[in-house]
């Protein structure tokens, strides 16, 4: 209901920093755990274009400002300055190269300020570009980030001061690659794309390897987005509550393979969606059911589709199934402990998942645990976008809340919603969920008295400045509200409205 603040698209570099040419020794930095964005993971240096970047005016989309962009954020966060003298050698490090690097960090001193200072410029065959990648439009932080090549200049050393990263080091992409398959790292998303394009080779074969991929992007095809190996997460465009217009659907397995809540509702989403799964036919990789977490039309929209173009039953719990009946085939019900089989993750281990009845949002609100990367799929209990509507009669406030507190004991690493990007502060996220309904119930004590007062009165109040479209479900979440305090004795209905309780 209280959406996150949306971000317009911003405009970013990043750099792939090799050690030498043709080597495939490549630089990777572990993002700070305060990040909100991809705070934790490994990835490579960059960030936002600021607008000292373009000095000479330049539009901050252009290539030229990027590659700016990429020189200053190398500098900042590594001390590597891919900057030349005028006989084109580059300068080697000094302890007056760290005063600048402060100054800079400190933002005393603009990045085009300190080329000036020692006579450096920026030679653009320094960095070869990748690419440009655009955050899909499921997420709240949006990056359009062009990603170059670039060699380690002569007399130059990585020092990574902590800050916005927490370390910096040489390696290849197949050894961040065996170490995530394992659990241990997390690893971005557009950083796990390139590692994989590169595997087995030298960095500089990232823009020929990643081309084809990137035109498909640039077309229209849905971003390969892994967060853990063989869980794809699906953003598919949904008829969901605002703020979010996507819900994630989830590829999961070596075999057997699960595609939990395919919500997609357009023919064209669906067609993307079959786009991914299709190569899979008749592979050990193909398609063995369709989970669903609860009965929500931006969950199920493209579950009868799957199943019929796949051949795959439907799986959903018995209230969920229930719900569905004559609208949606489910033809096995899921319980509270289930284990459903995932094959061998990708460093060998068994692998599993294990599903959990969480009510409150819908009576057969489904959650699942995966315990060797540790994830949690929290359908609709977290939103990492907004409140969870909880809408009587079969949503329940105060049941939600004890599912929520039941998710907060499990040891998850990530934790990937249904709405809005992944978290890797899982139990914080639902401290915060549940942080926000106390407030919530203060709120609500507050506006009530012993004179009655109406529900619509009440959410008008509760939830100032909602768009009138949005106030029936405000209704319906301050109903939801009324009734858990009822549940408690501490409110009543009455004919006119609901009043604090008289009781006692």
């Amino acid at each position: 209901m209280e959406p996150a603040l949306l971000s317009s698209i911003a405009q970013a570099a990043s750099v792939l920093l090799a050690a030498a040419p043709r080597s495939p020794e490549l630089l990777i930095v572990r993002r700070a755990a305060s990040l909100r964005f991809f705070g934790g993971f490994l990835a490579f240096p960059g960030g936002r274009v600021s607008p000292l970047d373009a000095g000479d005016g330049h539009p901050a989309t252009s290539t030229a400002v990027r590659r700016v962009t990429a020189v200053r954020e190398l500098f900042e966060e590594t001390g590597i300055l891919l900057a030349r003298r005028n006989d084109g050698s580059f300068p080697a490090y000094s302890a007056d190269l760290d005063d600048l690097r402060r100054a800079l960090m400190a933002d005393d001193l603009p990045f085009l300020d300190v080329l000036r200072r020692l006579d450096l410029t920026l030679r653009d065959d320094d960095l070869t570009p990748i690419g440009d990648i655009t955050t899909p439009a499921f997420a709240p932080i949006r990056f359009e980030t062009t990603f170059f090549v670039a060699h380690l200049p002569a007399g130059q050393k990585v020092d990574v001061w902590p800050g916005e990263l927490d370390d910096g080091y040489w390696t290849t992409a197949a050894a961040v690659l065996q170490e995530w398959e394992r659990g241990g790292c997390l690893v971005s998303p557009p950083t796990v794309m390139t590692l994989q394009a590169i595997r087995g080779r030298h960095a500089d074969a990232a823009p020929a390897r990643l081309a084809p991929l990137l035109r498909a992007l640039a077309a229209g095809a849905i971003h390969p987005i892994y967060f853990a190996p063989d869980v794809r997460l699906i953003p598919l465009h949904t008829q969901a509550l605002p703020p979010s217009a996507y819900t994630n659907a989830y590829l999961v397995g070596r075999g057997p393979v699960y595609l939990l809540d395919p919500g997609a509702g357009e023919p064209g989403e669906q067609q993307r969606l079959f786009d991914i799964l299709d190569p899979d036919r008749g592979t050990d990789r193909q398609l063995t059911a369709v989970i669903l977490s609860h009965h929500h039309p931006d969950h199920i929209a493209a579950a009868r589709a799957c199943a019929e173009r796949y051949g795959v039953p439907i799986w959903a719990h018995t209230a969920t199934a229930r719900l569905l009946e004559g609208r949606v085939p489910v033809s096995r019900t899921l319980g509270d402990g289930d284990r459903l089989p995932l094959g061998t993750a990708a460093d060998g281990a068994p692998w599993h998942l294990e599903v959990l009845h969480t009510p409150g949002h819908a009576s057969g609100h489904l959650a699942f645990y995966e315990p060797h990367y540790r994830l949690l799929f929290a359908g609709d209990m977290v939103s990492t976008l907004s409140s969870v509507v909880i809408a009587p009669p079969d949503g329940d406030l105060a049941v939600y809340l004890e599912s929520l507190r039941r998710l907060r004991t499990y040891p998850c690493r990530l934790l990937l919603p249904s709405h809005g990007n992944v978290s890797a502060a899982p139990q914080q996220a639902i401290d915060d969920s549940l942080a926000h309904r106390a407030k919530r119930e203060e709120m609500l004590l507050a506006a009530l008295n012993s004179t009655p007062r109406p529900v619509p009165e009440l959410a008008v109040e509760l939830y100032k400045g909602l768009p009138p479209g949005m106030m029936r479900f405000a209704q319906l979440q301050t109903l939801a509200g009324l009734q858990k305090l009822q549940r408690e004795g501490r409110a009543e209905p009455v004919t006119q409205g609901w009043r604090l309780s008289q009781a006692g």
